[in-house]
This record gives structure tokens, sequence and C-alpha cells, in this order.
């Protein structure tokens, strides 16, 4: 298996151990086949805090001309739970990870996908360092980076549906939060937005200022104001 993975990925590891660890989610923990080995929690926490570094540095570098409120919300959406299971999918991860009998049947939500490529990142770099990480990173984040910047995607989702919402319908949008889950390091928010009592999109982030973006963009979409 993990010849197969290290092919796509054109990384050897060298200590397999922690490629195992990247793959395995807490859903096989709980159960007879997962028991006394660890899942990969860790290694998602400490491949966020690399993901955040090497595409902060490559966007501060790359686009000298973004204020810093740019930078923030281009690295928003560069690194969101939907991207990071894209690149997982590229890469066909799914294949590769230890899931429980649920999530198998699943297939892994974007959720799982996302959190294990991050696990990835950081076995990547406790087993070869950051250049390796950087290297294998960046050749899917520029092109994504510049389709960002070029096409002006990271502008503020939840600022724009506040003005069309206003100018089309008389509304000012608000937010409930409909759900948080998981650890305190790792917690994700579930957020709605309304237009009066109709619920106009629903989202998740890490925070509950990106699930409610997220919540904004899927309302954009819904209504066909962005596409």
């Amino acid at each position: 298996m993990h010849e197969e993975l290290e092919a796509i990925l054109d990384i050897q590891f060298h200590n397999p151990n922690l490629l195992t660890l990247a793959l395995t989610h807490r859903s096989y923990i709980y159960e007879a086949a997962g028991e006394g080995r660890s899942s990969n929690e860790r290694l998602e926490f400490l491949g966020d805090s690399i993901l955040a570094l090497i595409s902060a540095d490559f966007l501060y570098r790359t686009f000298p001309d973004l204020a810093e409120g740019e930078l923030t919300d281009a690295r928003a959406v560069l690194v969101r739970t939907e991207t990071l299971a894209n690149f997982a999918r590229d890469i066909n991860l799914s294949n590769f990870l230890l899931m429980g009998k649920g999530e198998q049947h699943s297939g892994g939500g974007q959720r799982v996908l996302a959190s294990a490529f991050e696990a990835l990142l950081g076995a990547i770099y406790l087993d070869q360092g950051l250049d390796a990480v950087q290297t294998f990173l960046l050749k899917r984040l520029e092109p994504l980076a510049h389709t960002i910047v070029r096409n002006r995607l990271f502008k503020d989702n939840k600022s724009l549906f506040q003005e069309l919402a206003q100018a089309h319908d008389g509304i000012t949008p608000s937010y409930r939060l409909v759900n948080q889950e998981g650890p305190s390091h790792n917690r994700e928010f579930t957020i709605e937005v309304l237009l009066g009592e109709q619920v106009a999109g629903r989202g998740q982030g890490r925070n509950k200022q990106s699930a409610e973006q997220e919540a904004a963009r899927q309302a954009l979409l819904s209504r066909g104001w962005i596409s």
C-alpha cells in the first residue's frame, strides 16, 4: 500500500510508520482493527500549521500588491476544507485511508479527506523537513493561488451577499450557529445565513468567521449571484 501512494506522491518515506499514522482516521481506532493504534489527529494539527505558514509565505512573496486583508482572504480560500479535499482526491488519498466501516461506507466526507491531507503534510515534514513539504504543496497551491488572485475570488462573501441581499430583497442577512463539534484544537462550526426566517445558505469552517463566509458563498451560489 505504501509503495503505491509513495509513487503518487513522488516521496519515499524514511519512516513508513509516519505515513501509516497520517492515514489512520479516528473511526478506525474505535473498532477492534485499530485497537492500540493512534489516529492522525496530532499530525493533522501539525500539518495545519505548516499549511498556514507555507501558504502565507507564498502569497506574501508572490503578490506584493495585495493588502493584509486581501492576503488573509486569499489564504482562507486557498486552504479551505473544499480545496484540501480536492487536493486529497487528486492523489486518490481515500483509497489508502484506514477508516471504520461507517466512514468507509460513506467514502470519507470532505472533512475527513481535508484532515488526512493536512496529516500527510505533517508526516512529510517530520520525515523529510519543510523543504520537502513546500515542494509537494506548492505544485498544488501555486496555480490555484494565481487563479484566485487574478479573478479576485477572495472577495469577502459576507459583504457581497449583504450588498446584493439588500439590493434585491431589502433584507440584511443574519447568521446563526447550528452546530459545533470536535476537540478544541480542531473544532468545526456549522452556521446558517438567514434572510428573515428563510435559510439562504449553510457553511462549515474551523472558526465561526470561515463558516459564515462559506454560508454566504453557498447563498450567493444558490441564488445565482455568483457562479
